[in-house]
């Protein structure tokens, strides 16, 4: 699904490939009433459990129930979580994990929002899908150091061949 110019959702085509969260930036929306519940750029992975994006940073529209509750479901058995609600249409859009098993301890930290309940605008396409039609996994961190360590080396083996170009031209 995809939002026009006015906002509205589209049908994302089969044929068409989903986005992904490292080659977008894109903001997160309620799917209710639209409004800006996050970005990409706080997005820390996908935990397919609960089918929920895991994000360290929400903004101001984003309102915590101060009641806690648990869950028989499979993805958060044994946890205490608070609601996560859209301040401006109190829709509820996700949770925060108070209390887990060790196994779960990575979700103390950061906000879930249920990917049913967010829709993405990506600033590339000028569009807005639904979270459903997005990929958030992340890359584990040492592709990324190594990426970025060839990227290095390559840089700087530019840089000596440029060095050793000017060093021969200020000898002639």
């Amino acid at each position: 699904m995809e939002l026009d110019a006015d906002m509205s959702l589209h049908v994302l085509d089969s044929k068409d490939q989903k986005p992904t969260l490292g080659s977008c930036l894109m903001t997160l929306h309620c799917h209710r009433c639209s409004t800006v519940l996050g970005d990409s750029l706080a997005v820390c992975g996908d935990f397919k459990m609960t089918d929920s994006i895991m994000i360290v940073r929400v903004t101001d529209s984003v309102s915590l129930s101060d009641k806690t509750g648990s869950t028989k479901d499979r993805g958060l058995k044994n946890c205490l979580h608070r609601a996560l609600e859209c301040s401006r249409c109190q829709c509820i859009i996700g949770a925060v994990v108070d209390s887990t098993p060790v196994h779960f301890e990575i979700l103390r930290s950061v906000f879930l929002l249920h990917k049913e309940n967010i829709n993405c605008y990506i600033f590339e396409q000028s569009k807005m899908v639904k979270a459903l039609d997005v990929v958030f996994d992340l890359k584990p961190i040492s592709e990324s150091i190594t990426e970025a360590i060839k990227a290095f080396r390559a840089q700087s083996d530019h840089m000596s061949v440029l060095h050793d170009s000017l060093c021969e031209l200020g000898s002639l």
